[in-house]
């Protein structure tokens, strides 16, 4: 159903402001005021808040027609038409600076009228989308800064959120991150109607995620075929950011989404990709520059790292930390006789089982050319039984392995606490005597 347009007239004259008003009401307008100074028009049109005025240039009390102009289309952004047998070459060119929305000279056909208040009106709504339109153009901008200094993929879709919400006033959506062959959904506490996954080529999710740029579907019938349990709702729109990611909103509505939409959601996303590319890339490098390149285990500078932090959390819950020392027996023979080829394939292979046997908590590290250091948090007395586990472990690995000659490690263990009034390096220290216990005792066997 369209929208009646509620109109103020200002006219001094009470014959004439009537005149048009029963003209107006002939053709569908609905007239909410009559004001016959520029004072009064102000506070009706604070009152009534109509959607066009028509304004006399000429009038009662201290201020005119062009005088009140200003504020009424700049302060409440409101269109006016000038109604006015005045005709004096200076004020209509004092009327031109206002930019009015029309200008009708009195006497005036009805269908003169209608013709002008029509197209004043269309013009408003034309300005009124551009301003729209800059202004979330504007704050999209804004939002690929604040993007800018992000410094997590969880940062980034706050913002990305908070943008649908305050710029979109979209606030049914959901994101999905694609998960092997499945969609998950990764928004807290959506709409019931979202489920929790989705196969890749399923429902809605598998219309976005197959989509190239935005994904919409505005009819009821076309969804129902889609999301059969969505009663509810009337139109979708979609996009799918990057490679993993996915959103889409919902509405009652049907046609509630639209094209120009869809261009601002996709400036919204695609800032939203670039900078989650930009963390993905900062998190690679970070991970690049704490990993040794050989084994793909964590280097001494993630150590360096890693103590302080694992330290804290010891003292704050009263935790053991443990530490295992390991250090491969005649890798310098493995080298002389078959190449560093296979010297470094010893070192993977070394690596391997210890990560392997590793918990998820744990942190194995290369900490010099053949030797590792295992840091396991939580983790006391029972550090013996790990080292004694890892022990076991290269004995059945060696029967399996293809390399033409076994590896062998030695093996030292300790664990810390604050209880000890020691530091962590004095208790590797020890995990590392261990270990050179057990290399000369692996001497003496030879």
């Amino acid at each position: 159903m369209k929208k009646r347009i509620n109109i103020l007239i200002v006219e001094d004259e009470l014959i004439i402001a009537n005149g048009v008003k029963v003209t107006l009401e002939k053709f569908g307008y609905n007239i909410v005021d009559i004001a016959k100074t520029g004072e009064a028009a102000i506070q009706k049109i604070e009152i009534t808040k109509p959607d066009l005025v028509l304004v006399d240039i000429m009038l009662e009390g201290k201020l005119d027609g062009i005088d009140i102009t200003d504020t009424i289309q700049q302060v409440y952004n409101i269109p006016v038409i000038y109604v006015t047998a005045y005709s004096n070459p200076r004020r209509i060119n004092k009327a031109k600076l206002t930019a009015p929305y029309g200008y009708i000279t009195k006497p005036f056909e009805d269908k003169e009228l209608y013709y002008t208040i029509e197209m004043a009106l269309h013009k408003s709504q034309l300005d009124k989308a551009l301003k729209e339109a800059k202004y979330k153009i504007e704050k999209l901008h804004s939002v690929a800064s604040d993007m800018a200094a992000c410094e997590s993929r969880k940062s980034i879709f706050k913002e990305t959120e908070n943008a649908l919400k305050n710029i979109f006033s979209i606030s049914d959506f959901v994101f999905y991150k694609r998960k092997k062959n499945q969609l998950v959904l990764q928004t807290e506490e959506p709409l019931t109607i979202f489920k929790a996954k989705y196969n890749i080529a399923e429902g809605i999710a598998g219309k976005v995620y197959s989509s190239n740029g935005i994904y919409i579907c505005s009819k009821q019938l076309e969804l129902a075929a889609i999301e059969p349990n969505w009663e509810d709702v009337g139109s979708v729109v979609g996009c799918k950011i990057g490679d993993e990611d996915i959103f889409f909103a919902v509405s009652s509505s049907e046609e509630a989404f639209n094209d120009e939409l869809a261009e601002m959601l996709y400036i919204l996303f695609k800032h939203t990709n670039e900078a989650l590319k930009r963390i993905d890339y900062e998190n690679l490098l970070k991970k690049k520059a704490v990993i040794d390149p050989l084994t793909n285990v964590y280097n001494r500078l993630y150590y360096n790292q890693a103590i302080k932090y694992e330290v804290k959390l010891a003292k704050r819950y009263k935790n053991d930390i443990g530490f295992i020392v390991i250090d491969i027996n005649n890798l310098k023979k493995i080298n002389d006789e078959h190449g560093h080829n296979m010297g470094d394939k010893a070192l993977k292979f070394v690596a391997d089982l210890l990560v392997s046997q590793a918990r998820e908590t744990d942190n194995v590290i290369r900490s010099g050319g053949d030797e590792f250091l295992v840091m396991l948090p939580q983790t006391g007395k029972e550090v013996k039984i790990v080292e004694n586990r890892l022990k076991k472990k290269i004995v059945d690995s060696n029967k399996k392995s293809k390399l033409p000659f076994p590896v062998n490690f030695a093996i030292g263990s300790a664990f810390w606490n604050i209880e000890l009034n020691k530091s962590t390096e004095e208790i590797i220290k020890e995990a590392d005597n261990k270990m050179y216990i057990d290399k000369r005792n692996y001497a003496k066997s030879r």
